[in-house]
């Protein structure tokens, strides 16, 4: 059995300019617009009202909306920080302390993440909301596989095909997508705070050891949490072109540590790979700190939505969990696994 550190999805390398400069920009906005307008409801998906919304929604402005928040909440205000977005072959988020001076700080979020979160979100809110039918559930099984296995595995971009495939199984369904892309920008909120509270937390100590890195981990969940729920409490009663998030979706991060949690188990149970944790808490124990969190007082909620949403969420995961077993038991996911990754270094390489 190989064994795998939680680093291979989550840390990068240590080279500064691989880190700053590494990997390409694949970023096609023409063609997202396209393929929204190919497939939505052409009165609700003008060209015009796309724009404005990706103007509104994107990776900037929810990073300085969150800088606010450090610096009115906690004090922390790092003008150093910049926004790298390249695609690097990682759905892990990181961020780069800038340890030299002529170094600039910056956080990472890979347009492998935005891809694999996204559909992640689309395609079991989908499988959920149909789950009784047949075609539908088959269809989301296959491609939860694909998103978990080809793509957040082995670090590739779902192509043209495979998006129109997608939206073609969504059939415009507005109340999915909209499930999709609330529940993806408050995920997204979620990791850059919890990339920035490293920066916070490493300003404040200097406890080093394995037990302590453990630690920061759900220390920077608390502090990223906590601001996520203040920008749902605060964008009550506003209109939902100035809400920066919705309140249902404040079980998002919860999701988020389940997507975790399904990647490791499909590497495990296709490529039998056993996860190093030493340093890094597991999904399940960051998620039970996180519902920890919840239970303050100060954060007040209607739960019957989020717990709603929530609960057909898990259904499916546990359907996932179970079928991506049978199946691979069964040898009918043969196909679609690499024996380079089971071995390492080649067929031959035996451990």
């Amino acid at each position: 059995m190989d064994k795998r550190s939680m680093f291979d999805f989550l840390v990068p390398p240590s080279d500064y300019s691989i880190l700053k400069y590494g990997g390409e920009v694949t970023r096609d906005i023409e063609f997202a617009i396209g393929l929204i307008q190919d497939y939505l409801p052409k009165d609700l998906v003008s060209e015009p009202v796309i724009r404005e919304n990706l103007n509104q929604y994107n990776l900037e402005n929810m990073l300085e909306t969150v800088r606010g928040y450090f610096k009115r909440d906690y004090g922390f205000q790092d003008e150093r920080i910049e926004l790298n977005n390249r695609y690097q072959k990682t759905v892990g988020s990181y961020v780069w302390l800038g340890e030299k001076e002529e170094e600039s700080r910056f956080l990472h979020i890979d347009e492998l993440f935005e891809s694999a979160v996204l559909s992640f979100l689309l395609v079991l809110f989908k499988w959920s909301k149909d789950f009784r039918n047949l075609d539908t559930y088959g269809f989301c099984f296959l491609y939860t596989l694909f998103i978990l296995n080809d793509v957040s595995i082995l670090g590739e971009l779902p192509d043209e095909k495979s998006c129109r495939t997608l939206m073609e199984e969504i059939h415009g369904d507005m109340q999915v997508i909209n499930l999709a892309e609330d529940c993806y920008w408050t995920i997204t909120a979620f990791t850059i705070a919890h990339e920035i509270a490293h920066l916070y937390l490493k300003e404040r100590t200097v406890k080093k050891g394995k037990q302590a890195m453990r630690q920061e981990e759900f220390d920077a969940d608390g502090i990223a949490y906590d601001i996520v729920l203040k920008m749902i409490m605060e964008s009550r009663g506003k209109e939902r072109k100035k809400r920066i998030l919705e309140e249902y979706t404040y079980m998002a991060p919860m999701m988020y540590m389940d997507y975790f949690d399904l990647l490791y188990y499909t590497d495990y149970v296709l490529y039998r790979t056993r996860l190093n944790t030493d340093t890094h808490p597991l999904p399940i124990k960051r998620k039970a700190r996180l519902f920890a969190v919840l239970r303050d007082d100060q954060y007040m909620f209607d739960t019957v939505d989020g717990n709603h949403l929530y609960g057909g969420f898990l259904d499916v995961y546990d359907e996932y969990r179970t079928q991506v077993l049978l199946k691979r038991t069964r040898g009918k996911l043969d196909s679609i696994i690499r024996p380079t990754r089971i071995y390492g270094r080649g067929n031959n390489d035996e451990r």
